[in-house]
């Protein structure tokens, strides 16, 4: 799975990523860029996770999960450095449609591929209406409900989108020189397939609990 730095001591993820895990489990990496290689272009450190909230509504379903977010804190405080920097949240009830947002992890290049690339990868999507999404998927044949706190974002013609290994990372947008965390990665019927737009956690709706999580640890 992904996250998303966004404090010294707080990483967003996920909730499915995380809820039947404990903390001594999980390990958080910062400043990745090749996976596994000792040839990284910039260091990369590892953090151990103190606690582990997920958003007290997240339940698994067997269609999107629902409130899909999770804050991480780590065990110790984060030195910021060019490649290591945290990323801001957004204001609450923004929605962003029509807008393009960058998906980024290192999730499989093809759905069902158990092949992951080395190298860092990021896609350019349009955010969507939550109605049209759910269009989309019907004329597929997925009836999915995109709840309040879900947001899609894809073509409908696909080919771009997050896939499998890229949950709980950012759907991140970029404005006036700032870049705000507007998604978390959370499902998909496929990847980057006709009229299936990425499925994500839509932040702006639960920022007030983020950043209430982060307060308390």
């Amino acid at each position: 799975c992904g996250g998303s730095l966004i404090s010294r001591r707080h990483v967003v993820t996920a909730g499915h990523c995380v809820a039947r895990a404990q903390p001594r489990h999980v390990r958080v990496t910062l400043g990745d860029y090749v996976i596994n290689s000792a040839a990284e272009p910039l260091p990369a450190y590892t953090f151990g996770v103190r606690t582990i909230k997920v958003h007290p509504l997240f339940k698994f379903t067997p269609q999107a999960d629902r409130f899909d977010v999770a804050v991480l804190t780590l065990d110790r405080n984060v030195h910021y450095m060019p490649h290591i920097a945290p990323i801001c949240l957004p204001e609450r009830g923004s929605d962003f449609l029509g807008q393009y947002g960058w998906a980024a992890g290192w999730g499989a290049l093809s759905p069902g591929s158990r092949l992951r690339p080395r190298t860092l990868q990021a896609v350019d999507v349009p955010v969507l209406d939550n109605r049209v999404c759910e269009r989309w998927h019907r004329a597929n044949g997925i009836n999915v409900v995109i709840y309040p706190e879900m947001l899609c974002a894809g073509y409908r013609g696909g080919g771009k989108d997050s896939c499998q290994g890229d949950s709980g990372g950012p759907l991140m947008l970029e404005r006036a020189g700032r870049w705000y965390l507007i998604g978390v990665v959370s499902a998909g019927y496929s990847c980057a397939s006709r009229g299936q737009p990425g499925i994500y956690h839509r932040v702006a709706h639960t920022v007030d609990w983020i950043s209430h999580a982060t307060t308390l640890s």
